[in-house]
């Protein structure tokens, strides 16, 4: 009887184990834009981000087809409408539209999407670069890890909230301090160069339902997302 118990016991494990790890397939679909808008820029202190991590395990989108991991067709895209929407407001620049196949296991580990999108801009980098990963628990989990390079103009990089100390702060307009920049004049101690290309991250873990219009918000980029079981 002991022998009976113990081997449905194991029998029981071996099922929980193996629905930990079985995988159902998701279209995933998102568009990435940026908020091109002035204003936003003095509305925060943007930490200095020099490089864009790479991740282990990180897989790329392939080309055309309805494999895992490959480009959906522009015929099977649901968000056109909104893309079309974000286009028609002129401080708003859709970097990154696209969908996809792809299994999703319960997992707190998803493996990484790199991508990419809008521009190459002067130092070699798009404007859009970095990871998107699907992971699902009770909820479907979505793990943006994305970076926006965006290039400023010379008013633009004065606009941003610059450590300078109060002494230099008296001393010396805000149209200093833009001449200084625009003349490549090597900053005094008290002033830090003003950059050419500002890089932010966006990095919100989300909990979704399938099948909703889901938006994540920063206040220079965005993100819609809409994740379907395959049919």
């Amino acid at each position: 009887m002991k022998r009976i118990l113990k081997a449905v016991a194991l029998s029981g494990l071996l099922t929980l184990s193996n629905n930990a790890f079985t995988a159902d397939w998701f279209k995933v679909e998102v568009v990435v834009f940026a908020n091109n808008a002035s204003e936003p820029l003095s509305a925060e202190y943007w930490p200095t981000i020099t490089e864009i991590p790479e991740k282990s395990r990180a897989t790329y989108l392939g080309g055309e087809g309805n494999g895992a991991y490959q480009r959906l067709s522009s015929s099977a895209l649901s968000l056109k409408q909104a893309k079309n929407s974000l286009r028609a407001k002129g401080d708003y620049k859709v970097l990154f539209h696209s969908a996809w196949m792809q299994p999703v296991v319960e997992t707190q580990n998803p493996r990484p999407i790199k991508i990419r999108g809008g521009d190459i801009l002067d130092n070699g980098m798009h404007e859009l670069e970095g990871y998107i990963a699907v992971g699902r628990g009770r909820y479907l989990h979505f793990r943006p890890d994305l970076y926006l390079n965006r290039p400023l103009s010379t008013e633009e990089s004065a606009l941003l909230k610059n450590p300078i100390s109060s002494q230099a702060k008296d001393s010396i307009s805000d149209t200093q301090l833009t001449m200084q920049s625009a003349s490549g004049a090597a900053p005094s101690n008290n002033l830090i160069q003003l950059p050419d290309i500002l890089t932010v991250n966006l990095n919100q873990a989300r909990r979704m339902r399938s099948k909703e219009l889901h938006y994540i918000d920063h206040p220079l980029m965005g993100i819609l997302v809409e994740i379907k079981p395959a049919q």
